[in-house]
């Protein structure tokens, strides 16, 4: 009897410290995920339910609400895009020509432009400017 008593308390404390485990891990997760960074170069676009909010987060450590709220990082460091471009000349002339750009998204109205653009604003934006400038000139 007294060995089967042993056994039913080592169950029992096993069963405790798994189930204080598990409260541990319940408490922790959310904390842990309420913080994170923003790298240099980055600005973070604070999204509540999916609606972009007016806070951008700077480069460093942010605090958001777990579950309800999420962070977008952007780029705002200086980007080079290469496009092909043709167009004709006044005599009818195909010029060809490869157009490298260089720019860089400002750093305070990224949430904006996550707003209306979305994350690749260089392909909705930045490429057709460029074949429209070749264009005119």
């Amino acid at each position: 009897m007294d060995e089967f008593t042993e056994r039913v308390r080592d169950t029992s404390q096993i069963k405790k410290i798994i189930s204080r485990a598990i409260i541990v891990l319940v408490v922790l997760l959310p904390l842990l995920s309420a913080f994170g960074t923003v790298g240099a170069g980055e600005r973070g676009v604070l999204l509540q339910f999916g609606a972009v909010q007016d806070k951008v987060f700077e480069e460093g450590l942010y605090l958001k609400v777990p579950f309800v709220q999420e962070v977008v990082k952007m780029d705002v460091k200086i980007q080079k895009d290469e496009i092909p471009a043709s167009a004709a000349s006044k005599d009818l002339q195909i010029v060809t020509s490869r157009i490298a750009l260089n720019y860089h998204l400002d750093p305070d109205s990224v949430n904006k432009i996550w707003q209306e653009v979305g994350k690749n604003y260089n392909t909705r934006i930045i490429a057709p400017s460029i074949q429209e400038a070749v264009k005119a000139e």
